[in-house]
This record gives C-alpha cells, sequence and structure tokens, in this order.
C-alpha cells in the first residue's frame, strides 16, 4: 500500500473541481473521533470536500454536530474514497473551523494532509471490484450540492 503526504495527482483533481458537477450525489466517509476514542463517520458529498493544494483540504459540516465536535477536540480526521480499483485514505489534522459565510448552519475546517495511503486490490482479488461507490438518493444528493459553497471552499486561508 504506497503512502506519502500529498493526494495523488488525480484526486487532487477530483478534489479541486473536476468532480465536483459530475459526482454531485457521491458519497466521502469522513471519520473522526468521537470522545470515548471510537470512530464516527459523516458522510460528505464532493461539494463539501475540496483540494486547496496537494497537502490541503477544506471540509464543510454541519454547526453543532458531532462531527464538527469531534474536529475541534480531537483533530484527526479520514476521508475514504471509494473507486472501482481502489481505495485512498487520506488521514489529516483539522485547524481552526469558522463559520461558513454562505450557510450559517455549517462549518468549514482547514485539513492539513498527514498521510495518504492507497490500496489497490491483490493479484487475486482483482476480479471483485466495487460496482460504484455510495451515493445519495438523486433527491438527496441534490440538496446537498452548492456551487456557493464549492467556491467558499477554495478561498479557505491555509
Amino acid at each position: 500500500m504506497p503512502e506519502s503526504n500529498r493526494l495523488p495527482p488525480e484526486l487532487a483533481a477530483l478534489f479541486s473541481g473536476r468532480a465536483f458537477r459530475s459526482r454531485s450525489r457521491a458519497v466521502l466517509p469522513f471519520l473522526t473521533v468521537d470522545p470515548e476514542g471510537f470512530p464516527r463517520a459523516a458522510l460528505l458529498t464532493f461539494g463539501e470536500v475540496r483540494a486547496t493544494s496537494r497537502r490541503n483540504l477544506a471540509v464543510a459540516v454541519q454547526s453543532g454536530s458531532r462531527t464538527a465536535a469531534n474536529l475541534i477536540r480531537r483533530k484527526n480526521a479520514t476521508l475514504l474514497y471509494l473507486a472501482r480499483n481502489r481505495a485512498v485514505w487520506v488521514q489529516a489534522s483539522a485547524g481552526r473551523g469558522r463559520t461558513c459565510d454562505c450557510d450559517l448552519n455549517r462549518q468549514i475546517f482547514p485539513l492539513a494532509i498527514v498521510r495518504v495511503k492507497v490500496d489497490r486490490p491483490a493479484p487475486q482479488e482483482e476480479k471483485a471490484s466495487l460496482a460504484a461507490g455510495p451515493v445519495f438518493s438523486a433527491r438527496g444528493g441534490a440538496a446537498l450540492f452548492s456551487e456557493e459553497l464549492f467556491e467558499e471552499l477554495g478561498r479557505i486561508a491555509e
């Protein structure tokens, strides 16, 4: 499993805008650590995650949510990208969050990438693949998609 502290170029391109419109229904599991030390998963869309560089991301989460509290308390988070032939784990450390200008019900957090792990199937596993990654329903995904929010994520201070 190759490791780095930077996003692979194709993933950086996906998170910096290429996937925003074409994958508006795709779900990215976002894991934080709760007060008891257990993982907690939130489901984010490509419109709620943006690469500001190959070493930095910005995420938008619901204000007052357990995810926001976990990012404030514990700082560590993992973003999971699932594709047909690979799984990518992006481990990051959260910076100070702020209230979103375009949606007061969201907080924006900068994330400094600590480690990126790319997991590909072993030769004996090549016939097994994901038919599709997790997605929101057409109705649910559209409600979470905001061009204004995605633009704001791109302006976050690094």
